[in-house]
């Protein structure tokens, strides 16, 4: 199903890959109330991955065989969120990212580009995203980074994932490798997550994730 909510929150929208069929499902993040509690307590998960975490866990995604994919680990937070959550099931997070803020040149509803956001939020902290990154990470060994655009990933020939979680570059030829990045190792019963879903600072995302919902629903 799909829950409708205010324009002022941003979506998460859950695709659920079953044997036949999908299922939309919508979580709530407030984002403006996100963005000020992450610079208050310097947090380096922008996102509020335990959404993440809550959903993983009542669909009870860590009995299933396979790992997670995080494509756009930004500042780690969420990876090592993540991480920390699937190790005691013996998985590990791959987490993507080319490590470059002036990489996504997407424009947002404001006119400026989502570069500028990024760099806004780095220089915060005073360090480079990667070295932000790496501390977000620290002691974590089942987290695999990959820095590099996702458009050249390529997951090991037969990887299962249980999970996977797009909030990369946000250009549309970006969201649709990077859905099908995941979807293609995705096990049955497995789910991926794209934010941004009805976020009118970046409205290109709602009809790009819409083309994907109904071409899978055509094609599956």
């Amino acid at each position: 199903m799909k829950l409708l909510i205010s324009a002022l929150f941003v979506r998460i929208v859950w695709v659920l890959k079953v044997t036949r069929m999908m299922e939309i499902v919508s979580s709530l993040v407030p984002s403006v109330v996100r963005i000020r509690l992450m610079r208050y307590f310097r947090s380096t998960d922008l996102t509020g991955y335990e959404t993440l975490v809550d959903f993983m866990r009542s669909r009870k995604l860590m009995l299933l065989e396979g790992h997670i994919v995080d494509i756009g680990a930004f500042l780690g937070g969420g990876a090592a969120k993540l991480a920390r959550f699937c190790r005691a099931y013996g998985k590990k997070v791959y987490a993507i990212d080319i490590f470059d803020p002036d990489s996504d040149t997407a424009m947002l509803a404001t006119g400026i580009p989502q570069s500028a956001y990024y760099k806004n939020v780095i220089a915060s902290f005073g360090k480079s995203q990667r070295e932000i990154y790496n501390e977000s990470i620290k002691g974590l060994d089942n987290i695999v980074t990959i820095d590099s655009d996702s458009m050249l990933v390529a997951l090991p020939h037969g990887e299962k994932i249980v999970f996977g979680f797009v909030d990369g570059n946000h250009q549309r030829e970006h969201v649709l490798n990077d859905f099908y990045l995941v979807w293609n190792h995705l096990v049955p019963g497995g789910a991926v997550a794209l934010d941004d879903y009805k976020n009118p600072g970046v409205p290109h995302l709602t009809a790009t994730i819409d083309e994907l919902r109904y071409h899978q629903k055509v094609c599956k």
